[in-house]
């Protein structure tokens, strides 16, 4: 069953770097433009990321103080 994973991610890489070849070749699209959008990418999935690890970070941080909350009812 994992081999079928692996290859099907296999697949969809090869298929978006041949969608990605042929906007380049086949429809002109210039390399440099590629570049950029590559690199707004990257800056949007940070920025995407930084987020959650802040609501990771603040839910973390509610449910520690809570259960702190509790524990000092509880004495």
């Amino acid at each position: 069953m994992a081999r079928k994973r692996r290859r099907s991610f296999v697949t969809s890489v090869l298929a978006c770097l041949a969608f990605i070849a042929a906007a380049v070749w086949s429809w002109d699209l210039p390399v440099e433009d590629l570049l950029s959008y590559l690199v707004l990418m990257l800056i949007f999935l940070a920025v995407i990321i930084a987020v959650a690890l802040g609501f990771g970070a603040l839910l973390n941080w509610l449910r520690n103080r809570n259960s702190n909350d509790r524990h000092k009812d509880d004495r």
